[in-house]
């Protein structure tokens, strides 16, 4: 038998294994990142259409009526469905208003089953401040600046 150097069949396949289960996990977690970044992108957005809904709410001249409103709007590169259920409070001049939003699948044009994104806020009735003086001045404070628009959390 000759001395020759190299590697026996055996161990080339022993590495070729170890090398494809290798792979595969790495690949397995490309594909896990990759579908988490878009979760996070996705959940960005709808973030985005929440608060930009209830800001509308916020900065609308009229009182929202109690139940539910919804409606489309495309934020980022996708349509997205909203749903807002307004709700009183045990303050007669608060609402509260919880928004749901949903990712419009493309194939279909449907909102899908889960939603993406809730947000819960608040909205106040506008009210007119009598007999305050505006800036210390002793002027009277008009409608415009006696406005609040409530906060979310």
């Amino acid at each position: 038998m000759t001395n020759e150097r190299g590697f026996t069949l055996v161990e080339v396949l022993v590495a070729t294994a170890i090398l494809a289960l290798a792979l595969g996990a790495f690949i397995s977690g490309g594909a896990r990142y990759a579908d988490y970044a878009r979760y996070i992108h996705d959940r960005t957005l709808a973030q985005w259409v929440a608060r930009n809904q209830l800001v509308q709410y916020q900065i609308a001249e009229q009182w929202p009526s109690t139940g539910t409103e919804d409606g489309e709007t495309e934020m980022g590169d996708a349509d997205w469905h909203w749903e807002a259920e307004i709700q009183e409070s045990p303050d007669p001049d608060v609402r509260r208003i919880d928004i749901r939003v949903f990712r419009i699948a493309p194939d279909s044009g449907d909102p899908e089953a889960d939603a993406v994104a809730l947000l819960s806020g608040f909205v106040t009735q506008h009210i007119a401040l009598q007999n305050v003086p505006a800036g210390g001045n002793g002027a009277q404070a008009d409608e415009d600046t006696a406005r609040d628009y409530g906060s979310n959390f």
